[in-house]
């Protein structure tokens, strides 16, 4: 009873490291790993599976990393070719003219 309760509880681990790195289908990625060549420890981390090495295998089953572009999201509409507005420099010739 004990054997199968950490069986299914390797099986959910290794389900849970294959989703955090983006697989799309768990299930047939978990169809793939062999479950007795992986080692889950006492604090729960796994030590056996390669997903670097399933990502180079199968890249269709994981999500494409996309870098995200920084940015504030700020989209400026003015040009910058002439710094002044057609206002500013008729206020600019009017103060000239005194």
């Amino acid at each position: 009873m004990k054997k199968n309760y950490n069986e299914k509880l390797k099986q959910y681990v290794v389900q849970s490291a294959l989703k955090e790195a983006g697989g799309r289908n768990t299930k047939a990625l978990l169809a793939l790993v062999e479950l007795e060549d992986i080692v889950l420890n006492e604090d729960g981390t796994i030590e056996g599976l390669d997903i670097k090495k399933l990502k180079r295998e199968v890249p269709y089953l994981f999500e494409e990393e996309n870098k995200k572009i920084e940015g504030t999201g700020y989209y400026s509409t003015n040009k910058k070719t002439d710094k002044k507005s057609e206002a500013a420099k008729q206020f600019q010739a009017a103060l000239m003219r005194r």
